[in-house]
């Protein structure tokens, strides 16, 4: 597993200009991890928590949350289940390089810091799904 973490910024708005600091992240899987996330299922699993990204704005925030099902539904059909919502999950390393804003560059050094930790136990939980002991155990109690 490579994993690369860049910084990048963008601005918004035409007379008020703001600054977002993202977190832009990109993990290349070897090919038996690839085998394992396949043969587990754990694509949908979810490495971090996240809220509404910085670049978003409020009329954004409040028509994803007032989607009605039909919109729901298509978009996942469409986009995929993981468009529903912000977390990071194995689907969407998978599909390619995640890009996070966050408003200042401080929140920006800490949500790098959680993906990171994030990203340790990823790796923890497909090496423990790889394979089951093959050895026969036997103890007293």
């Amino acid at each position: 597993m490579k994993v690369t973490i860049n910084h990048v910024q963008k601005t918004s708005g035409l007379i008020r200009k703001t600054t977002h600091h993202g977190v832009a992240v990109r993990v290349r899987f070897d090919p038996e991890e690839l085998a394992v996330i396949r043969e587990r299922q754990l694509e949908k699993d979810v490495i971090l928590e996240r809220g509404y990204p910085s670049d978003m704005s409020d009329n954004a925030i409040h028509k994803h949350t007032n989607k009605s099902l039909g919109k729901k539904l298509l978009t996942a059909a469409v986009s995929g289940v993981d468009s529903l919502h912000f977390d990071l999950t194995v689907t969407k390393l998978l599909k390619g390089e995640d890009v996070y804003f966050l408003g200042t560059p401080m929140e920006a050094k800490g949500y790098e810091k959680e993906l990171k930790n994030g990203l340790v136990n990823l790796k923890g939980w497909i090496v423990g799904n790889a394979d089951v002991e093959k050895e026969t155990a036997s103890f007293e109690l």
